[in-house]
């Protein structure tokens, strides 16, 4: 047996402790790279009283303000395939989970006007600055499988907020995993899939209720891709939500786009440029089509209240 001197062992013991201290660290400033970012644009209910028709003009308007601008429109063979879906939150009571900073989101599929099996759930943390949103482990616990492979930051961006008009921007992570069946609703059940919900103070017992008591109707197309150059391509989603109230029907559509960050890539400034600027253009072309801008689960808390 070959025996390794001590002097010689201190230093394989310090070179691996290096080495796994720059490994960590890197995996580290990786991991705080923003992953995507998600542009935002409230728009007018007026606008979509029937929804696909009005998918259907906004897109024309869109396609329209990008030729103005030189930013080529990557369309779909088929761009106005709806997508339905219902859209659920859900918190206790107090509604202290949304008070953390966390959403638990339920989305159910519709195949020709039926509902398919299976639940997706999401839990979503959302902060004001990147480092916040980055505190929390959204890991799910073993037996559950991630609908995607990592957990990544994302940038939301809503244009001409409510909020004083000017841009606001959040960010947040997020993990969801796809269920057979629905579980109890009781925060336990869902800290047993997410144990970071296990940490908050919150007794296991407390039961979950639906924000609002209702669900969204979403109908949503996918119609194509914006191409602003050096590959940054932004991936447009044209949504409503259609939520009954007591006086009739609350509409939300929302025109959004969003890319990711490949690998930490830095698009060029004029890639950037009129990447950030296109929703200002498309606001400037057509404000009739534009109101005061919030993420659409606001309104939905917004109702419980």
């Amino acid at each position: 047996m070959k025996i390794i001197s001590k002097p010689i062992l201190i230093k394989k013991i310090l070179f691996a402790f290096l080495l796994s201290f720059l490994i960590c660290n890197c995996s580290t400033d990786r991991d705080k790279q923003l992953n995507s970012s998600e542009y935002k644009l409230l728009l007018s209910a007026d606008k979509f009283d029937n929804p696909l028709i009005g998918f259907k003009n906004y897109w024309e308007i869109v396609k329209k303000v990008a030729k103005n601008h030189n930013i080529t429109v990557v369309e779909k063979t088929n761009p106005f395939t709806l997508k339905h879906k219902e859209v659920s939150f859900f918190d206790t009571e107090q509604r202290e989970l949304r008070k953390a900073g966390f959403l638990i989101r339920q989305k159910v599929k519709y195949e020709n006007g039926n509902k398919k099996p299976g639940f997706e759930y999401g839990v979503k943390y959302r902060q004001t600055e990147p480092e916040n949103a980055l505190a929390v482990d959204l890991i799910l616990n073993n037996g559950y499988t991630p609908k995607n492979e990592t957990i990544e930051l994302e940038s939301d961006i809503v244009y001409f907020s409510r909020n004083g008009g000017t841009n606001e921007t959040t960010y947040s992570i997020s993990n969801s995993t796809i269920l057979d069946r629905a579980p109890e609703m009781r925060l336990g059940s869902f800290a047993n899939i997410y144990p970071v919900l296990g940490k908050l103070g919150i007794p296991e017992t407390a039961p979950l209720t639906k924000v609002a008591g209702v669900s969204a109707d979403e109908w949503m197309i996918t119609p194509g891709k914006l191409d602003f150059g050096d590959g940054l391509f932004g991936r447009v989603d044209i949504t409503v939500w259609i939520i009954p109230t007591q006086d009739g029907e609350l509409r939300i559509p929302e025109f959004s786009f969003d890319h990711p960050f490949l690998d930490g890539k830095q698009y060029d400034k004029d890639a950037m440029r009129r990447c950030t600027e296109f929703i200002v253009k498309l606001q400037q072309f057509e404000p009739d089509w534009v109101i005061a801008g919030a993420l659409k689960a606001a309104f939905l808390f917004e109702m419980d209240k």
